[in-house]
């Protein structure tokens, strides 16, 4: 190519163009001017190279004696603060330096090798590149040194630190950086246009000057000294060009005044109409591809949603809310769970929303006076098309304030710069720190990029820090801390709830339980104060004051106000992302149903009129599938007869709803133990936000939500498979795909489903409802709005504009409060049949019993009783538990016994898990045993009373009479008389022995709390401590005639005190391990009314000193006294024995009902439902009856739960339950077999006693022993297999089972009596067919004398409350 023919290969500074002039330079490479650029250039940065050599020679002290390389070198020998200074100061320098050298290489590179033949210069710039990155993170190395050596000076260095870190975890890469910077400049070109265009002109300005010097410089061999100090002003690195680009965009961020504002055409502020900018503008930014694709999406929905014809009766809505979706449509809840795989993409991954689309301050005002277009069909109509425009005072304030919020934000911004953040400390404004010229462009780059797109975290600090006093935070305190759980209680919540948790998660709790125990086991007691880890104080930024943490309290209205207008494209949901607590995110919902953000996308929560109602009651669903209707399907074809083969397609599919509720909230527990209770309606799991722990969920079997069978056959010989159910897997689905996940953990995940299957969702949206308005105990509709009084007594709408705003102090308006509680307000209320009614504001809105009553407060006095006693609302949920439950779930022995194995050993998993050793496990069985022997309430506890006299007869029997019947009893076995024994008791008992002797201790704990006579529980809680007492007794004196009375029972009944095997016939009393305790036991009953008999002496002795003149002053011991006194409490009759007329009042409320097509409930008398509820809840707390997973239907629930009175009871409402099964729900055989007696033919025992006192004579003596029943209920079991018989339903159709016999039930009244039987048939050959007779529960024992009369009364009452221990004599009802 010639001379004449060549172009010049530069690229123009300015366009970035090739430049199309003639190469006459530079051997034909380049255009005169390209060429003097050129050389300006290579000069520029050969002599920053010299400066860059130069200055590693001057390095300090430290670093040139250094032995360790600088990129790994983290100066920890240094405390001297100067050394450091000094450090940082050099290694400053030289970053900025090597900043300089890179931008100079890069445009060298850039505009005069665009070929890529840079001869070597990119791999030489690649190093520098790196070895900036290196001093970089050195200098951060040194700030953090510094800040550990000045942390008492300057305690918010460490602060820093973090947020330093925090930004090093989420840097981006160099290369990403450029092309961000390349986009935020297009997006932005129309504002730094000008200054281009100035560039411009500059270079065709130096191209003619180069042009007319053209032929000057031919004539001249060589370059004269002048020009080459002329060659320096070619530089364009010292023309700082893209320095103020960068500062010219940092002044357009945060509204400070440009010099080319004047030029830049404005939008009138009274325009009334207002269109967001095009992407292409200076105030938008192009979405990325997924965002687009995103809005496309959003966009064709809209539309399709748009031409549907409004309904104002929502009856449309209400259909396609609930009852399903368009076939056309997606798929959407649990169809999207069940076609999520283990490979998922990136679809489901949230995109950060577009934020930066930075407003002109008068582009906002033109905003924020007309309104934005909204993303919502449904919305008052004044508002319907567009949000409500602000005043021109609203206006002026919040763009005040914002303008204080960008330079709070850029503040905050430079605090995550390490290079940047010595010189804003040093700076007394933003405008003084922005003329430094030794900041670099790569650094202005960062705060560019920063402060285009900062995140909705640093955006959200910025608002708050607005409104922040000059007081540091105080750390939200909980109402008293949470009570410790001990060992046991967490290996039954394991049992309980362990399958829906981490298999390792009981392995983490006891890690965290055994330290707080053996603190707790110190001799002081005492914790030592905790350090003080947050020194909370000010700073200055740029001349601003700002605190060193970022708030973490709840940000203002106002500041959430500032940041919907800052963040105007911002989704609502990541605004619920930022909350800080649980009163904040509920704050925030209630304000944007209510329309107070003037913002496009902050109006989706309210736009859903069944899910708004849900959030004013303070359950906010996250995730719903209400669909099960249209997926449950059950499907046969085929028949045997036409020769066709059967088969089958069945589908099962449960409504389901998820969402949360506040932690520790009084309205939150009350409304899951209200769904607890409804175990035949739905279904409900509770998990804890905070812990991670399940706190009540359903039995294993009822956690699917979809199951299916197919197949050949008949469909019920097929197995039904599940294919979701509520567990792990199903909460990671549901989480990946929920729309927003809470940032604190001061809530509740709810989990709620139908319990049957293909139900229509208004019954469990109503029932939900239903619930929540109870649990927030609101009697009428207006209530509503009732717990959020304070919110709307402070807020406004203008007449003219509707605009929903902050009522100022000391204005007169109208607030919402006043509008909420209008008297001539309407409610639209839906039936459970899906119809729409209208309700004024005083009315319940539907039957009574969707609001709360009367009858639910007597109900909540009862499963509540702490908030009787104190208004504390920070209240946990907690399971119902009794021993009943706790039985029913683990064994307390074995409880006990791995306690105190994990108190002795330190967990590990493989000692959870069972995989140790034999003989470590030997070894932690003896050493837990030995810890255990100082339990008094260990199962294998010997009296005190026993031990020491045994122990003595047994060394010296003082007879061979005696010494034989101690061979005879097996009381010669010296491990009897001592603790020891307890060993080899442990290490021989069977589980299933220990297992009944457990289930008796806790069963008749739960039976005397579910009996419900008047002070009953008082009398139950004397006799008790009584016995207790009196086998507590250290003997003296002739203490042995106890012992020997004993062994002669069991001489006499023919038991022992050893056994070798354990008979698990519930029926047979013994062999067992526990015949001495129960013996020794059975003694103390019946020694204090034996006061005479010398074995009972040590006894006598006791209750006639003073400590024993408690008992001995009670009505225990005058029967006269509690002969004359009736019992307060209801017959033991059965529902068939009882007279009819007793049933006329029920019987005509049903009837009336079922002629009608109504349910019981809806004519249930209030007064009954007072009366029984309580009745009810009390025996659901002791654990006599349960909710039970059945449809409350009566063909499938066969009894009623009503009140009535009785004759002796004249006006005392009781719980009587009608077990006629009208609707044959289960087979019960009414009538009574041949065998059984009825009532009125069990014998007469008053006659008997006089023919035994006529037969022997005037010292016969007499006991009356009563078996204990509750007024309600027999003590005696229900099977499983049998439960169903003994369900009825509650006023208000809950359904619920009996576990153990209840005395309504037909026939009843033998049940108690054949249990007696058996074991009064067991004494009848010792003591004869003529000394005990029993009539029911009720025995008659007969003695000759009174010491007879002790012996035989003593050995009843061992053969009722020993095997299998859930009987006992009730010694308030009985007479000796």
């Amino acid at each position: 190519m010639t001379s004449e023919s060549a172009v010049c290969q530069a690229l123009n500074l300015s366009s970035g163009q090739a430049c199309k002039e003639a190469a006459t330079a530079s051997n034909n490479l380049f255009c005169r001017f390209h060429a003097k650029q050129y050389y300006g250039l290579y000069k520029g940065y050969k002599r920053r190279n010299l400066k860059l050599d130069a200055l590693s020679e001057q390095a300090p002290k430290y670093l040139r004696h250094a032995d360790v390389p600088l990129a790994n070198d983290d100066f920890e020998t240094v405390d001297d603060e100067d050394v450091l200074r000094g450090i940082h100061g050099h290694l400053f320098e030289l970053y900025v330096l090597l900043g300089k050298v890179i931008d100079a290489r890069k445009l060298h590179h850039k505009h005069f090798y665009p070929l890529n033949l840079d001869y070597g210069h990119q791999a030489y710039l690649d190093g520098l590149t790196n070895r900036r990155h290196v001093v970089l993170r050195v200098l951060e190395r040194v700030e953090k040194r510094t800040a550990e050596v000045l942390y008492e000076k300057e305690k918010w260095f460490d602060w820093v630190r973090e947020v330093q870190e925090d930004d090093e975890v989420n840097r981006e890469k160099e290369q990403k950086r450029v092309k961000a910077e390349a986009a935020m400049f297009r997006r932005h070109y129309q504002k730094v246009q000008a200054r281009l265009q100035a560039k411009r002109q500059e270079e065709e300005k130096k191209r003619q000057d180069a042009y007319l010097e053209a032929v000057f410089q031919e004539r001249q061999a060589s370059t004269s000294p002048d020009e080459e100090e002329d060659i320096e002003d070619w530089d364009p690195i010292e023309d700082g060009e893209d320095h103020q680009q960068y500062i010219d965009l940092i002044r357009h961020f945060l509204w400070l005044e440009l010099l080319d504002d004047k030029a830049e055409p404005t939008t009138s502020a009274n325009s009334t109409e207002y269109s967001p900018a095009p992407a292409s503008s200076s105030t938008a930014a192009p979405p990325a591809p997924l965002a687009e694709s995103s809005t496309k999406k959003k966009s064709k929905a809209k539309k399709k949603s748009k031409s549907k014809a409004y309904n104002p009766d929502g009856s449309n809505a209400q259909a396609k809310q609930l009852n399903g979706r368009d076939k056309t449509e997606k798929p959407c809840g649990q169809e999207m769970v069940l076609a999520m795989t283990a490979d998922e993409n990136d679809d489901n991954i949230s995109v950060e929303p577009r934020k930066a689309n930075i407003e002109t301050e008068s582009e906002m005002r033109t905003r924020l006076e007309s309104g934005v277009k909204r993303n919502l069909d449904e919305t008052p109509y004044e508002t319907l098309e567009r949000t409500a425009p602000m005043t021109a005072d609203e206006i002026n304030e919040v763009i005040r304030d914002i303008k204080e919020v960008k330079q709070l934000l850029f503040c905050r911004i430079l605090l995550s710069h390490t290079a940047l953040l010595p010189k804003a400390l040093k700076s007394n404004s933003i405008e003084e720190f922005l003329d430094d010229p030794e900041i670099v462009d790569a650094d202005l780059r960062d705060l560019c990029l920063k402060l285009e797109q900062p995140t909705l975290q640093d955006l959200r600090d910025a608002c708050a820090d607005l409104f922040r006093g000059d007081e540091p935070e105080e750390e939200d305190q909980e109402e008293g801390a949470e009570q410790q759980e001990t060992l046991e209680e967490l290996m039954l919540h394991q049992a309980r709830h362990g399958h829906l948790s981490d298999p390792y998660a009981l392995f983490d709790k006891f890690n965290k339980v055994l330290p707080a125990l053996e603190e707790s086991n110190t001799q002081d007691g005492s914790k030592a104060p905790p350090e003080e880890t947050n020194r909370k104080m000010k700073i200055r930024v740029c001349g601003r004051s700002i605190w060193n943490y970022a708030s973490e309290t709840s940000m203002p209205r106002s500041g959430w106000l500032h940041f919907s207008i800052m963040a105007k494209d911002c989704q609502f949901k990541h605004a619920l992302e930022l909350c800080r607590n649980w009163d904040e995110f509920s704050e925030l919902n209630f304000l944007c149903a209510w329309q107070y953000f003037p913002a496009s996308n902050w109006v989706n929560a309210g736009s859903d009129k069944l899910m708004s109602q849900l959030h004013e009651l303070n359950f906010f669903p996250y995730f719903k599938d209400l669909t099960a209707m249209q997926r449950t399907h059950h499907n046969e074809v085929g028949n045997r007869q036409r020769g066709v083969r059967r088969q089958h397609s069945m589908v099962d599919a449960r409504n389901v709803i998820v969402g949360h509720m506040k932690r520790n909230d009084s309205v939150t527990r009350r409304f899951i133990q209200y769904c607890t209770m409804r175990a035949g309606e739905l279904l409900i799991m509770v998990r804890d936000g905070k812990t991670g722990e399940v706190i009540t969920s359903p039995d294993p079997d009822q956690l699917w939500t979809w199951r299916e069978k197919h197949g050949v056959g008949r469909a019920n010989k097929s197995e039904w498979t599940n294919v979701l159910e509520v567990g792990p897997l199903y909460f990671l689905k549901v989480g990946l795909l929920r729309n927003f996940h809470l940032e604190f953990d001061d809530y509740y995940d709810v989990w709620i489903w139908d319990f049957v299957p293909g139900e229509r969702p208004i019954v469990l949206y109503n029932t939900i409802v239903e619930d929540l308005r109870k649990a927030a105990r609101m009697t009428k509709l207006s209530d509503m709005y009732m717990n959020k009084e304070r919110f709307l007594r402070s807020i406004t709408r203008e007449e003219d504009t509707q605009r929903v705003r902050s009522i100022k102090p000391g204005e007169e308006v109208k607030s919402m409060w006043d509008v909420a509680t209008d008297p001539s307000n309407k409610y639209f209320v839906w039936d459970e049949k899906g119809q729409q009614e209208i309700h004024d504001s005083g009315s319940h809105g539907g039957p009574s019993n969707q609001f709360y009553s009367e009858a639910d407060a007597a109900e909540d006095a009862v499963l509540f009783p702490d908030e009787l006693v104190s208004a504390k609302r920070n209240v946990p949920f907690k399971e119902i538990s009794n021993p009943v439950t706790e039985m029913e779930i683990g064994n307390k022995t074995y409880l006990q016994f791995m306690a105190r194995r994990l108190k002795r050993y330190k967990p590990t998993n493989k000692r959870l898990m069972g995989s140790e050793s034999e003989s470590s496990s030997d070894d932690s069985a003896s050493s837990s045993v030995d810890e255990m022997e100082d339990e008094p309430e260990h199962i294998w506890k010997l009296p005190p009373i026993w031990t020491r006299v045994a122990q003595e007869a047994v060394l010296n029997p003082r007879s061979p009479e005696k010494k034989q019947l101690l061979r005879r009893t097996a009381l010669l076995s010296t491990n009897l008389a001592k603790e020891d024994s307890l060993i080899h008791r442990f290490k021989a008992a069977e589980q299933r022995e220990i297992l009944d002797k457990d289930r008796g201790i806790a069963l008749k704990q739960g039976f005397h709390l579910g009996d419900l006579e008047p002070g009953a529980q008082e009398k139950y809680d004397l006799s008790t401590r009584m016995i207790q007492a009196i086998q507590n007794i250290e003997p003296a004196g002739n203490a042995q005639a106890m012992f020997w009375f004993v062994a002669g029972i069991m001489d006499w009944l023919d038991v022992k005190a050893e056994y070798s095997g354990y008979n698990h016939d519930q029926h047979a009393p013994w062999p067992h391990s526990f015949i001495v305790q129960d013996l020794v036991h059975a003694t103390a009953c019946m020694a204090p009314f034996f006061s005479k008999a010398e074995a009972a002496g040590p006894v006598t002795a006791f209750m006639e000193s003073a400590a024993g003149s408690e008992f001995r002053e009670s009505a225990l011991f005058r029967p006269q006294e509690r002969a004359q006194m009736l019992p307060d409490r209801r017959t033991r009759t059965g529902f068939r024995t009882r007279p009819k007329p007793f049933w006329k009042e029920w019987h005509a409320i049903l009837e009336h009902c079922t002629s009608r097509h109504k349910w019981h409930v809806a004519d249930f008398p209030i007064e009954w439902s007072v009366a029984i509820r309580p009745i009810i809840a009390k025996l659901y707390r002791a654990g006599i009856i349960a909710p039970v997973n059945v449809e409350p239907h009566p063909a499938i629930v066969p009894g009623y739960a009503i009140a009535n009175t009785e004759p002796h009871r004249p006006g005392k409402l009781d719980l009587f339950i009608d077990y006629t099964d009208r609707l044959n729900a289960v087979q019960i055989k009414q009538g009574w077999d041949a065998g059984m007696l009825r009532p009125d033919q069990f014998p007469e025992l008053l006659l008997l006693a006089q023919e035994f006192a006529v037969k022997h004579g005037p010292q016969s003596r007499f006991a009356v022993l009563r078996v204990w029943s509750a007024p309600h209920f027999y003590p005696l079991m229900i099977g499983e297999q049998n439960r169903p018989m003994f369900m009825f339903l509650d006023p208000i159709g809950r359904s619920w089972q009996w576990k153990f016999i209840p005395k309504d039930f037909a026939v009843s009244e033998w049940s108690l009596y054949h249990a007696t039987d058996l074991r009064v048939e067991l004494l009848r050959r010792q003591l004869g067919p003529d000394r005990v007779q029993h009539r029911g529960e009720v025995i008659l024992v007969m003695g000759a004398d009174e010491d007879e009369l002790f012996r035989n009364a003593a050995a009843m009452t061992f053969a009722i409350q020993t095997k299998p221990w859930v009987r006992e004599i009730d010694l308030w009802k009985s007479f000796c």
